[in-house]
C-alpha cells in the first residue's frame, strides 16, 4: 500500500513540477511536501527492513537537504529523479552486502488435540472432511472415542471448525477468502478407533492425503479429489468400498498381501505399475491374489485427466 502511495506522489510531483510550477506552485514547497513522505515512510526500515524501506529513507534523507539548501548548489527536477533511482540502487547493494532481511513475523497458529465426539452411541460413524491445501493423515489407534484429531492450523490462513453429534464427526479446514499470503499446508491427522465400523467421506481441494486403513473397519469410502495426491492402504479387517471422483490428481493405492482389489474406472485414467492386475469381460479389473485374500477392496473411479499406481506390500 505505501509503495502505491509514493508511486502516485511521484506522478504527482512529476505532472506538478513539469507542468505547473511556473504557473501555481512553489518547487521547494512541493519538494519539502515529498521529502516528508519518502522520509516518513523511510522511517519504517527499522521495523520492516527491507530495500524499498531504506531507498525512501535515503531519497528523503537528500529531498529535505536539498529543501532546505544543505548542497552547494540547488537541484533540479531530472537531477531529483537520477538521485531517487541511485537511491533504491544504493538500498539494494546495502541488502546484498549486508543481507538486508524482513524480520520473523510471528505466525497465528492453533495446535489442536481432541477426542470426538464426547458421547458415542451405535457402532457405526459417519465422518467426513473437507480441507483446502492441507495435509491429511487417517490411522489407527487404541483410543477410547471413536476420533481423535490433532492438527496444526495457521489461523491467519485457514478457517479450521469441527462439527459433531453422536454419530457423525465433520472436519473442514478452508482457505479463508481474504488472506493473502502463500500458505504452508495445514497438518491435520485423524486416529480412528479400531473397534468401531466407519463411513468415511472426503472433500481434497490441492491437497495430500495418506488414508492407511488397515485395521480401522471402513464399510464405505468416498473421496472427491481436485489437484490432490492420495495414497490409500485398504482395510485388512472387512471388506471396503472406495468411491473416487477425481479431477487432475495422483492416485497411489498399496495392497496388503491379503487383499484384493477389483477396478472399475470411468474417464481418463493414465495406469501405471498394472502388471498383477488382469481385465476381465466385463472391463473391471482384478488383483492376481483375488481368490485365496480376505478381504476385497472394490475401487470405483471417475477421473478426469488423472493418474493411478497399484502397489503390492
Amino acid at each position: 500500500m505505501a509503495g502505491r502511495v509514493i508511486l502516485i506522489a511521484l506522478g504527482i510531483l512529476i505532472v506538478l513540477s513539469v507542468i505547473f510550477n511556473e504557473f501555481l506552485v512553489s518547487f521547494s514547497l512541493i519538494e519539502f511536501f515529498f521529502g516528508v513522505i519518502f522520509f516518513g515512510y523511510g522511517l519504517s526500515f527499522f521495523k520492516r527492513r527491507n530495500v524499498g524501506t531504506l531507498g525512501s529513507l535515503i531519497f528523503g534523507i537528500i529531498l529535505m537537504i536539498d529543501t532546505f539548501e544543505l548542497f552547494p548548489s540547488s537541484l533540479d527536477f531530472w537531477q531529483l529523479v537520477l538521485l531517487m533511482i541511485a537511491s533504491y540502487i544504493i538500498a539494494a547493494g546495502f541488502s546484498g552486502v549486508f543481507h538486508i532481511r524482513k524480520p520473523h513475523l510471528k505466525v497465528n497458529k492453533s495446535i489442536i488435540s481432541e477426542n470426538l465426539p464426547p458421547k458415542f452411541t451405535g457402532d457405526t460413524l459417519d465422518l467426513s472432511t473437507d480441507v483446502d491445501w492441507s495435509s491429511v493423515t487417517i490411522d489407527s489407534s487404541k483410543i477410547d472415542t471413536p476420533v481423535k484429531v490433532k492438527a496444526v492450523i495457521d489461523n491467519d490462513i485457514y478457517s479450521f471448525r469441527k462439527e459433531y453429534d453422536s454419530s457423525k464427526v465433520d472436519i473442514l479446514n478452508k482457505l479463508k477468502v481474504s488472506n493473502v499470503k502463500v500458505p504452508e499446508r495445514a497438518k491435520i491427522t485423524l486416529y480412528l478407533n479400531e473397534n468401531i465400523n466407519y463411513n468415511y467421506r472426503a472433500k481434497l481441494n490441492v491437497s495430500v492425503a495418506f488414508f492407511d486403513l488397515r485395521q480401522i473397519k471402513t464399510r464405505e469410502v468416498r473421496v472427491k479429489s481436485t489437484a490432490s495426491k492420495i495414497t490409500l492402504i485398504p482395510s485388512q479387517k472387512d471388506n471396503t468400498t472406495v468411491d473416487v471422483d477425481s479431477e487432475v490428481s495422483s492416485i497411489n493405492i498399496k495392497l496388503p498381501r491379503d487383499v484384493a482389489l477389483v477396478l472399475n474406472h470411468v474417464g481418463d485414467l493414465n495406469f501405471k505399475n498394472f502388471e498383477r492386475m488382469f481385465q476381465r469381460e466385463d472391463g473391471t479389473y482384478v488383483s492376481d491374489n483375488f481368490s485365496e485374500a480376505s478381504y476385497t477392496c472394490y475401487l470405483n473411479i471417475s477421473s478426469e485427466i488423472s493418474h493411478l499406481n497399484v502397489e503390492f506390500m
